[in-house]
């Protein structure tokens, strides 16, 4: 009688934890697509990079790269690189520099004035 009970709890226990483990993934699944022509923010975490990204279609995107500090501009250039290549995913990515484009002075006599964002437009080309 005991271990009829405790086995009708232990079913009750799994049973709920099956159904709460059901909900908590299908609402992890679901995700609201960005409207085309709008800007996504996002956060790459190997790069350390915040950007906006803009769809225009599968094959046009404008990127805009948070700037933040002058040592940092190598990371975002090449995550640049690396996230231009997985858009296009086999295509050409075509990259235009709209603006953002840091100077470099090995020893600057002067203090770096604030940098804008580096904003690129990426075309997809076969």
């Amino acid at each position: 009688m005991h271990s009829d009970r405790l086995n009708s709890n232990t079913n009750h226990y799994f049973t709920r934890a099956w159904v709460i483990s059901s909900i908590l993934l299908l609402s992890a699944c679901q995700h609201t697509k960005t409207e085309q022509g709008k800007p996504e923010k996002h956060y790459d975490f190997d790069h350390q990079v915040h950007y906006e990204q803009t769809q225009y279609n599968n094959a046009h995107y404008l990127l805009q790269i948070k700037s933040d500090s002058y040592q940092h501009f190598l990371q975002q250039s090449v995550f640049l690189l690396r996230h231009s290549k997985r858009l296009c995913q086999g295509s050409t990515a075509q990259l235009t520099l709209q603006q953002g484009v840091q100077g470099f002075e090995k020893l600057p006599t002067s203090p770096r004035p604030y940098q804008p964002d580096l904003v690129v437009e990426v075309r997809c080309v076969k």
